[in-house]
């Protein structure tokens, strides 16, 4: 909301209005000057959800009108001052009663002052205090200080989160709103506007009816707004997820960015809340009972959505006490009914995170030693019970370790990290002795996803002698090779991957395949020739291979064509791999990412590349959203050199900050480095723009060539690949004499008279074509 002192005339006084802009009209408020009762709303409520700016618009319509000489009393109700008679209004008026002169309270000012007494230190401040009061004497004496103090001017009362407010003031409030007050006096009231609240909606709504009362809700984020709150390291795709999941929440979005995530997101992995945030989100729990707070930390260490009976189990209480736990639960909007209404969940993520936090250690042993027992019935997801197995005292044996495993295993691709921590503790679980080779693999699998490349090498060292299927063996030397490239030891990775190769068997054809497609990949991230395939044919798919798999190898391949210069062949890869990939769901595409990657160099290269950018951001997103971390820098870094050399500065300085931020966490200072060179030439501004695996130029061709537009460079490429202008048109969707009009801008730019002449342009500077790699 936006506050603007832009005046305009009120119909029935002719006197300015304050402009409140909210969800993006400007509404009139309120009359400043020449005030009239009945001249316009005498009450403004800002009705909205929790964290979403209400308490922004009261400071912002306060801040305006003070500006305008009003006289502004403010006050904010809370579950602590909820016992205190006149709580919130005590707060807001209690500067201004300081130098009270009872004479000017009206015809029993003496009285009145008396009364006011009892509630304002200041007007007595060696009287005994009296706990007991008088509401009905006291609500008269409020009516004439506040009739006192608008006699000097207008007078705002800007009461903040009134859905806390005591039974007096709430009783007080009633009555000003049924009998305004007789003078300049606005009182402008924030809630969250709660079903239960009937009493408070109810005022408020006759008060609407009478047209006395203007509603107002505060206008949600933009999204530059909701940008510009969060960190600038964070990718485009990663900011659009936590702004669709705040809900365009000020509140929530501010929280995620500081975690820089949503918690709970993916997997049971929860970060604990800063102590000022924590301090920030409990202040919603300071009105529960006993029981409130015992349902409410059983009800954070249940995965969502969760039955009542189980949350009796895990608080220990009986039936009643249960069902007043969660009438007051539900009441304060901290749990809410899902899809089913026997089913629980919490309002927000935050909420469950402060929850569980803070319960004391001990308790929540006992609590997921019990959650476990719950969940060893038939019918419960594994990884449901790990978490409780990994954070409980219950079931440390054998039985508790293989449940750890099969979670780990089930969870690898969704959230690797929480995997890694459930093996270590199956591990810790075990009475010792090696891990089986299956085992060993998705331990090493695990921490090369979570970025824990040193650590993956060390784990998938040597199985042992004989006994080992060729399949295992094969997975091995494939992930240790990709922790090497990850780790810039491309030459180590290529002489494990070769030596695999010469032991397998001649029968082990399928095996051989797979090895020399992860040949291949190595050669075109490390921009080396690509092995010549032996016999000249190529690897074949592997059998019973998915449509991602597939999608990725002929993605791998169409890149390596476009870079052999077969652009025909290039183009029928990369359309059945784009059509494969598409079609895959992101849980499939998730276990052969790098497909994406391949797919979008390949569009690049072939002069698409707002296609490219669509598939390089699917692929950032599948690997942020299930902290695929080893994935995260190779997607940042394409998209920013992709952006770079499409005129998005913006966006390329994001993703390459992106990628210097995930690249620190993944123990490979090679990936740092080039993530750190990238970030210097976007901030620069300077210099040419290459795409991933490009060569800088180092010629007069490539300076030439720096010289065209994005347009220009595209239709350039494509002439280069033979294309005649009509096949141009197809590939950008462009008419035939745009076409035409493109290609004699690139003449005259490059000072060149021919198709030909472009063609060995581009082809000597590399300016264009994409030696797709790393």
């Amino acid at each position: 909301m936006e506050f603007s002192s832009r005046s305009s005339t009120s119909s029935t006084t002719g006197a300015p209005l304050l402009s409140v802009r909210s969800a993006g009209e400007i509404v009139p408020v309120l009359c400043p000057d020449g005030f009239e009762v009945g001249g316009g709303p005498r009450v403004v409520e800002v009705v909205a959800d929790r964290w979403a700016g209400k308490s922004t618009v009261l400071d912002g319509l306060s801040a305006a009108l003070a500006g305008r000489g009003w006289t502004v009393a403010a006050g904010a109700a809370s579950p602590a001052r909820s016992r205190a008679p006149f709580g919130v209004f005590v707060e807001a008026l209690e500067e201004l009663v300081e130098h009270l002169d009872p004479d000017r309270l009206g015809g029993r000012g003496r009285d009145h002052a008396a009364q006011l007494a009892a509630l304002f230190p200041a007007l007595s401040p060696d009287a005994p205090r009296d706990t007991s009061v008088d509401t009905y004497r006291i609500c008269r004496a409020m009516r004439a200080l506040l009739e006192m103090l608008a006699a000097d001017g207008p007078l705002l009362l800007a009461l903040d989160d009134v859905h806390w407010m005591d039974a007096d003031s709430l009783e007080l409030l009633g009555q000003l709103l049924e009998q305004p007050v007789a003078g300049p006096v606005v009182i402008a009231v924030a809630h969250r506007g709660r079903p239960g609240d009937r009493v408070l909606n109810g005022l408020l709504a006759r008060c609407a009816s009478r047209g006395g009362c203007l509603r107002v809700r505060p206008a949600p984020l933009t999204e530059q707004e909701a940008i510009a709150l969060l960190p600038d390291d964070l990718s485009r795709v990663h900011c659009e997820t936590l702004l669709v999941e705040s809900g365009g929440s000020p509140g929530l979005l501010r929280a995620f960015a500081t975690l820089r995530q949503v918690p709970g997101l993916t997997g049971a992995w929860t970060p604990p809340l800063p102590a000022d945030l924590l301090a920030d989100v409990l202040r919603d729990f300071r009105a529960l009972s006993a029981e409130g707070w015992q349902v409410v930390r059983a009800a954070a260490v249940l995965h969502e959505p969760y039955a009542a009976d189980d949350l009796k189990e895990i608080a220990h209480v009986d039936d009643a006490a249960l069902w007043r736990a969660l009438d007051e639960l539900i009441h304060e909007e901290l749990l809410r009914p899902d899809e089913l209404p026997w089913q629980l969940r919490f309002a927000n993520p935050l909420l469950r995170v402060a929850a569980y936090q803070s319960a004391g250690r001990g308790w929540l042993l006992g609590a997921h030693a019990q959650a476990a027992r719950i969940l060893a019935r038939p019918g419960y997801p594994s990884a449901h019970m790990a978490r409780h197995l990994e954070r409980g005292a219950a079931l440390r044996d054998e039985s508790g370790a293989r449940v750890l495993w099969d979670a780990a295993a089930r969870l690898l691709w969704q959230d690797p990290s929480q995997s890694v921590s459930w093996i270590r503790a199956a591990l810790a679980s075990r009475a010792g002795g090696d891990l089986e080779p299956r085992d060993r693999l998705l331990f090493g699998k695990a921490l090369a996803l979570a970025g824990r490349l040193t650590e993956s090498l060390a784990t998938l060292g040597p199985f042992g002698q004989g006994g080992v299927e060729a399949g295992l063996r094969v997975e091995r030397v494939r992930w240790r090779a990709h922790a090497h490239r990850l780790l810039g030891h491309t030459d180590r990775a290529q002489d494990e991957l070769e030596s695999l190769l010469a032991e397998l068997e001649p029968g082990e054809e399928g095996l051989r395949d797979v090895v020399r497609h992860a040949l291949i990949e190595l050669a075109l991230h490390g921009r080396r020739p690509v092995p010549p395939p032996p016999g000249g044919s190529e690897p074949g798919m592997p059998q019973g291979a998915t449509g991602a798999l597939r999608g990725r190898l002929l993605a791998q391949l169409a890149v390596a064509a476009c870079r052999g210069g077969e652009q025909e062949r290039a183009e029928q890869r990369a359309l059945t791999a784009r059509q494969l990939l598409d079609a895959a769901p992101d849980g499939e595409v998730a276990e052969q990412l790098e497909g994406l990657y391949w797919l979008a160099t390949a569009e690049a290269a072939l002069g698409r590349p707002s296609a490219a950018c669509g598939h390089y951001e699917r692929g950032l997103r599948i690997a942020e959203t299930r902290r695929l971390i080893d994935h995260v820098p190779l997607f940042a870094m394409a998209l920013s050199a992709l952006q770079l050399h499409t005129g998005d500065g913006a966006g390329a300085a994001r993703h390459a900050a992106c990628a210097e931020t995930v690249a620190a966490a993944t123990e490979s200072e090679h990936l740092r480095e080039r993530a750190l060179r990238l970030r210097r030439e976007t901030a620069s501004g300077a210099g040419v723009a290459v795409l991933p695996g490009q060569r800088q130029p180092a010629d007069a061709a490539a300076v030439a060539l720096e010289g065209l537009s994005r347009r220009e460079s595209e239709v350039a490429l494509l002439v280069s690949g033979g294309r005649t202008n009509q096949q141009i048109a197809r590939v950008l969707e462009l008419s035939h004499k745009t076409v035409e009009t493109y290609l004699g801008r690139i003449f005259q730019k490059l000072q060149v008279q021919s198709r030909a002449e472009v063609a060995a342009m581009v082809g000597r500077s590399d300016r264009l074509g994409v030696a797709a790699g790393s």
